[in-house]
């Protein structure tokens, strides 16, 4: 999907740059924070978490794998990022160890920027491409029965 209207394009590298940024950011701080767990915890990270933040965390990275798509599929990655980023905050407000429970909806609003950027540009692209043609245009029997 490509266009040469610069505002689209403005968002699509908006969304780009965000996604890609959270994800470098985000790698970047959770393997400083594992590595730091393996020498408090005797080489066991994860031993202090609860299963619902595992549950988190796992909904966290498939989140950011959804902005790595989305380089690619703005849609599908869009939606994958976008839902996940929406689930977060709802479970962090059913875990009873979480310091932010409200706060939490207004964190991950901002992680979900981009792939609301990935989305309303892809819904830009779509609303500006002409409709495709069929494959089998309809004949006139089709557009009698139709009518009746």
């Amino acid at each position: 999907m490509k266009t040469k209207d610069p505002f689209i394009t403005g968002i699509h590298w908006a969304a780009r740059i965000t996604g890609s940024l959270l994800v470098a950011f985000t790698l970047l701080f959770g393997i400083a924070n594992f590595i730091d767990g393996l020498g408090k915890n005797g080489g066991d990270p994860l031993s202090s978490f609860s299963p619902l933040i595992i549950l988190i965390f796992i909904f966290w990275g498939i989140g950011l794998a959804g902005l790595v798509v989305a380089i690619w599929k703005e849609r599908l990655g869009g939606l994958i990022s976008l839902s996940c980023f929406v689930i977060i905050p709802i479970l962090n407000f059913f875990n009873p160890a979480s310091p932010i429970k409200g706060a939490a909806f207004f964190l991950f609003f901002i992680f979900s920027i981009p792939s609301l950027l990935y989305l309303y540009y892809w819904w830009l692209v779509k609303s500006m491409s002409p409709e495709p043609e069929t494959k089998y245009p309809r004949g006139p029997a089709e557009d009698e029965i139709r009518q009746d």
